[in-house]
């Protein structure tokens, strides 16, 4: 997260304190080297990490120094890629057993793609769509991807835990198979333990380290330059001198704060002596501040300025490692809870001092700021409406609900006529809702952002996407009919999508329609006949249905089979088929099983299998169970046969 304050238009945010992108490449400068020797690394091997402190420029280097290296036509380069996820991303989209990292790494890496049809896919299988692109010589290219800023899956909150396990697992299962992938991982230093250690990787990684004074002087004059700036003779010199530590080096995000306050007010093209940049740092450090207590404070950054104060007790120790708080401390002492460090170190206020496992100020020239108070020219922080809804999406991945909220009716409120953006905010205020377990609220959004959306030219995928999710957020609810409109409505502005019309088939089982939800899914597979959630759901339902045959043919195309509802299908088409034995083998195990329909499948196995009490224990937990959707009419009507008769005592 950056500051979202910057005076310099969006049309250069690589003055500002933004990380430069791909667009950018002619006017970054200063890293060339680096560059190189990543892309290289690059090539060269299948995992390579680049690690950093926090601020120090990956994101820039990857983006604008080493993606302009590769040639397109000998690497298959995907967009740089995010695990977390962004507003145009329905959080209902990733329900169900979804994994929401996943998607937001797939939606990042194919952003023109329908999140409906990336929802219920792997990292694997996604590949495995793509089209395999052949050099000269007929030999497939390495397919390149990146995964910035990894961290974020280590610092999600601790209900998503699961699903970061699980995007891992996917990642290296792509790098032990047989695809000729390449990953480039983007970490910061706090993280870096994790990563290795997930990876097991053996090559050196790659750290970025200040820039020296030579590359801070390219830096500072080149995108100056592009807006008809220059220096006098021996200015850039004196500002990078001013901020170089002391052995010359030179934090990229203070250059950047310096660079931009040169900008406001509006300089004469020829830029003579300055002051300091002192001010202009103390400036960035009190609206950081600014910010985090209107989330977390009652809006009053002189209370937050007060706890750090307490924290930290004098200037010295607070960029002391050596006289680093421990995390512990900090909270219990000083009010001080972990969603309030997160926010201040993802604005390079705080910095973790990974050996003491403690805090420190992220830069002694921010002391003056925290230490001295003092409030901010021209009153409190004004927040663009697009800033505020970047700010929501990133307390959403944090799980600080009511920090999103708070941000997401700002946004709404000032976002004017802006049709399409006040239909991202809904979006996002639906996710909020729908995170919280407030289904009704989260349809109401998302109905609204579809509206919103319907009133913009080019937007068909986008109403698609809502209308997808607010099906299923109904039929969690158990108002089938409604789910089945939606889904009806999405299936019309997005006729080729499979996976909308693998929703629709399944509201229609759900609803008692079960010949149209197989004719649904016929139709879906004969326009794309490998889509791995149609196959899937109908080799689901083909089991169910006692047809087996058809089921094993499907399910033997989606393997491996991960969720237990698909498992447990795959182990009732064995049985049905006459291989008990190899069915109880199959059946996952059932103890913390909550949806009706895999208990009940896995009831069925038991009951072929002669296995009578666990049949019917099985059976009366599927029809107890409360999980929505519940079991459509004909899973009821067996779960009812299953459960009458009591079981046998042992």
């Amino acid at each position: 997260m950056r500051s979202s304050s910057s005076s310099v238009p969006d049309a250069w945010p690589y003055v500002g304190t933004r990380a430069y992108a791909r667009a950018d490449d002619a006017r970054f400068v200063g890293r060339e080297t680096e560059a190189a020797e990543v892309a290289a690394r690059w090539r060269a091997d299948p995992i390579t990490i680049v690690h950093g402190p926090r601020g120090v420029g990956k994101s820039s280097l990857i983006a604008a120094g080493v993606l302009p290296l590769l040639d397109s036509y000998s690497a298959d380069v995907l967009p740089i890629g995010r695990v977390s996820r962004r507003s145009s991303v329905p959080a209902a989209l990733a329900g169900g057993g979804r994994n929401p990292f996943v998607l937001a790494l797939l939606s990042s890496w194919a952003p023109h793609e329908a999140p409906t049809h990336l929802s219920g896919l792997t990292i694997s299988a996604f590949l495995r769509t793509r089209p395999l692109r052949l050099d000269a010589s007929g030999a497939p290219v390495p397919i390149m991807a990146v995964v910035d800023q990894v961290e974020e899956l280590f610092t999600a909150h601790d209900r998503q835990r699961r699903h970061c396990e699980q995007l891992v697992e996917q990642i290296f299962a792509v790098l032990d198979g047989d695809l000729p992938f390449h990953l480039l991982i983007a970490v910061d230093d706090d993280h870096l333990d994790e990563v290795v250690r997930h990876s097991g990787v053996t090559t050196p990684p790659y750290r970025l380290g200040p820039l020296r004074r030579e590359q801070a002087v390219a830096a500072c004059r080149k995108p100056l330059a592009e807006l008809g700036h220059t220096f006098a003779p021996g200015v850039a010199e004196r500002l990078v001198d001013d901020l170089a530590d002391a052995t010359g080096q030179v934090e990229p995000l203070l250059l950047q704060i310096a660079c931009t306050a040169l900008l406001s007010p509006p300089r004469p093209e020829l830029i003579g002596d300055l002051d300091g940049p002192d001010e202009a740092i103390a400036a960035y450090c009190r609206r950081q501040l600014e910010e985090v207590a209107a989330d977390h404070f009652h809006a009053d950054p002189e209370k937050l300025r007060t706890r750090l104060r307490e924290t930290f007790g004098s200037p010295e120790a607070a960029t002391s490692p050596e006289a680093a708080t421990s995390p512990e401390a900090v909270t219990e002492t000083a009010g001080l809870p972990a969603p309030v460090l997160k926010a201040l170190a993802d604005r390079y206020v705080l910095a973790r001092v990974p050996d003491a496992s403690g805090w420190r100020i992220w830069h002694e020239r921010l002391l003056p700021a925290l230490f001295q108070g003092g409030a901010l020219p021209g009153g409190a922080v004004r927040i663009r409406p697009d800033e505020r809804l970047r700010l929501a999406e990133s307390a959403v991945f944090a799980g600080e609900f009511e920090v999103a909220a708070r941000h997401g009716r700002l946004a709404l409120r000032e976002a004017g006529h802006d049709g399409r953006l006040c239909a991202a905010i809904e979006s996002l205020l639906g996710d909020v809702a729908y995170l919280r377990d407030d289904l009704d609220e989260a349809v109401t959004h998302y109905c609204r952002a579809t509206q919103l959306y319907v009133a913009q030219p080019g937007t068909d995928v986008l109403a698609a996407t809502l209308l997808t999710a607010t099906g299923r957020v109904l039929l969690r609810q158990g108002r089938t009919d409604e789910a089945i409109r939606k889904l009806q409505a999405a299936a019309r502005r997005s006729p080729d999508d499979s996976a909308i019309q693998t929703e629709l088939a399944w509201a229609l089982w759900y609803g008692g329609h079960e010949r149209t939800a197989v004719d649904v899914l016929d139709d879906a597979l004969m326009r794309e006949g490998n889509a791995p959630e149609a196959l899937q759901a109908r080799g689901e339902i083909l089991s169910d249905l006692q047809r087996p045959a058809g089921a094993l043919r499907d399910l033997e195309r989606v393997r491996p089979l991960q969720q237990p509802s698909t498992r447990a299908a795959y182990a009732l088409a064995l049985a049905l088929s006459g291989d008990v034995h190899m069915a109880v083998r199959a059946i996952p195990p059932m103890e913390t099983v909550q949806d009706g329909s895999t208990l009940l499948r896995a009831a069925r196995v038991m009951e072929a299998a002669g296995n009578h009490d666990e049949a019917v224990r099985l059976a009366r937990r599927a029809r107890q169970s409360t999980t929505s959707p519940l079991l459509p009419p004909r899973l009821a009507a067996e779960a009812d046969r299953l459960s009458v008769t009591e079981p046998r005592t042992r």
